[in-house]
């Protein structure tokens, strides 16, 4: 199978970090292919960069996903998650929503640990609105990201995993989660520091992924995912644009 891991954000460096997780945890036999977001911002990090996220993830994927059997959207947070499967015939799975799903099978509490306060405010957002904040222990995050953000894997490491720590002993958390697609990877590197599993969003969306394409979904033809009427439109990318219209060009 093949997958397309889509980037939300415009740096290339962050890409290639989920990327090489991406493949390190996908079964043997799944290709995987990622693209960064069009345009947009550094990375994503509140409501409205999140708005102009989801806009560059559909454009993404209607031009790159030809071929492929689902989508990963690589973001924690989810941006264009639910619009793309509304506007797409082929899984669509979201790294924070993938994280949350698994932590529930592994413990009844869970805690997401960040890079900064503006990213909990909207993860806690994303938890309640995908209805998965019932065991949700706690987010915790770092007082201040001081350092680049595609440098946050290696820099802010020792701080994440105070965080987690905390997070265990202070919020009873049974399961953590190292939240945001700069950090793929940490959860692996810390996990055997830690008292409770530690999963990461970017490698439970993988075996998600892998997991729908195996049971063959449907294309759903009644709901609210149906497949949304065409409509005129402008000011779009080709590929996007001919989605939306159903105009081939």
């Amino acid at each position: 199978m093949k997958l397309l891991l889509v980037n939300p954000n415009i740096t290339d460096r962050i890409t290639a970090i989920m990327l090489e997780e991406a493949r390190r945890c996908a079964s043997p036999g799944t290709l995987l292919e990622a693209v960064s977001a069009p345009f947009g911002t550094q990375y994503v990090e509140n409501r409205a960069e999140a708005a102009i996220a989801s806009h560059a993830v559909l454009d993404a994927i209607a031009t790159h996903a030809a071929g492929c059997d689902a989508v990963i959207v690589a973001a924690f947070g989810d941006p264009g998650v639910e619009a793309a499967r509304e506007l797409f015939d082929i899984p669509v799975v979201g790294i924070s929503e993938a994280a949350f799903h698994m932590a529930w099978l592994l413990g009844r509490r869970y805690s997401v640990v960040c890079l900064t306060p503006r990213l909990r405010t909207w993860y806690l957002e994303c938890a309640r609105d995908v209805g998965l904040d019932g065991r949700l222990a706690s987010v915790r995050a770092l007082p201040k990201l001081d350092a680049d953000i595609t440098e946050a894997r290696e820099a802010a490491r020792d701080a994440l995993l105070e965080q987690c720590r905390r997070a265990v002993d202070e919020d009873q958390a049974e399961v953590l989660i190292v939240g945001g697609g700069p950090l793929a990877g940490v959860a692996r590197e810390i996990a055997h520091l830690l008292p409770v599993p530690v999963i990461d969003g970017v490698s439970c969306a993988v075996r998600l992924a892998e997991a729908l394409v195996g049971l063959n979904p449907a294309v759903p033809q009644a709901g609210s995912f149906a497949r949304p009427p065409a409509k005129p439109a402008r000011g779009l990318g080709p590929a996007l644009q001919a989605r939306i219209s159903r105009d081939p060009g």
